[in-house]
């Protein structure tokens, strides 16, 4: 633990390091909108589209007091989080040519797609916060925690995507199974229904669903006005702190032989 602490401290007081990150984050958030007309609102449309068919299908048959506001708030964060967790595994394959020819620490690849990730998910909550009021959402205390959970969500997401991007330097079917396994747990997380909508017998599955404890904490703040509860914190903050210890130490160990199989 001391180890890893000192290695994070060594890294975050690099100041090429530093540069080399922000660097990396704003040529990445270029060439994604790069001669898109749309821009930043492409990332608007997907969770939107989801909103639209979720209140179709769930018209006649949900019992949730302001639908459109819980499923949005599960759907902005749910899009964030499956998103950026893919674009953190992607990015040593996506950069193997900047690996191999320039002396930049690999890890500076995956923080960068995080930090990308979260300046695109700023831009886009902005508009996304207009929405909700639109759909009665009250300004109210609880709003304060978004900071803190965001963070230990970025956390979670960075330990997540740098053991699966570690995993897929050497076996590419990893990001072929994630792609695969992400839209099944889309469903298997409480994202447009409540936990009393499932059965009870099988209603603990949900709890070793990772996601659902980081879901069901922005639904307290963003849909319920209140503070996640004592477990919620627990939880996440045990997923965030075990991903990334995991994540980072899968790195430590397999980072040398990431030029040879690149």
């Amino acid at each position: 633990m001391n180890y890893f602490c000192r290695k994070i401290r060594k890294l975050l007081f690099n100041k090429e390091f530093r540069y080399a990150v922000l660097s990396l984050s704003l040529k990445t958030i270029r060439l994604r909108y790069k001669n898109s007309v749309l821009g930043i609102f492409w990332s608007m449309i997907n969770p939107l589209i989801f909103l639209l068919i979720l209140i179709v299908v769930f018209k006649e048959v949900n019992h949730i007091k302001n639908f459109s506001l819980y499923a949005l708030s599960g759907l902005v964060f749910w899009n964030f989080i499956s998103t950026s967790i893919l674009q953190v595994l992607s990015s040593f394959i996506d950069n193997s040519n900047l690996i191999k020819s320039l002396n930049i620490k690999s890890f500076s690849f995956p923080i960068s797609a995080l930090l990308a990730a979260l300046i695109n998910f700023l831009l886009v909550f902005i508009p996304f916060f207009i929405v909700m009021f639109f759909l009665n959402y009250e300004l109210n205390w609880s709003l304060v925690f978004v900071v803190p959970l965001v963070l230990l969500t970025a956390i979670f997401i960075l330990g997540v995507g740098v053991f699966l991007g570690t995993l897929n330097v050497f076996f590419r079917d990893v990001q072929l199974l994630w792609n695969t396994v992400i839209p099944a747990f889309f469903y298997f997380t409480p994202i447009a229904y409540t936990l009393d909508l499932v059965p009870k017998d099988t209603r603990y599955l949900l709890k070793f669903n990772p996601f659902y404890y980081f879901i069901e904490s922005f639904h307290d703040i963003f849909y319920r006005s209140q503070c996640p509860n004592i477990n919620s914190w627990i939880m996440c903050f045990s997923f965030a702190f075990f991903s990334i210890i995991i994540g980072y130490f899968t790195f430590n160990k397999f980072k040398k032989g990431f030029i040879s199989n690149l």
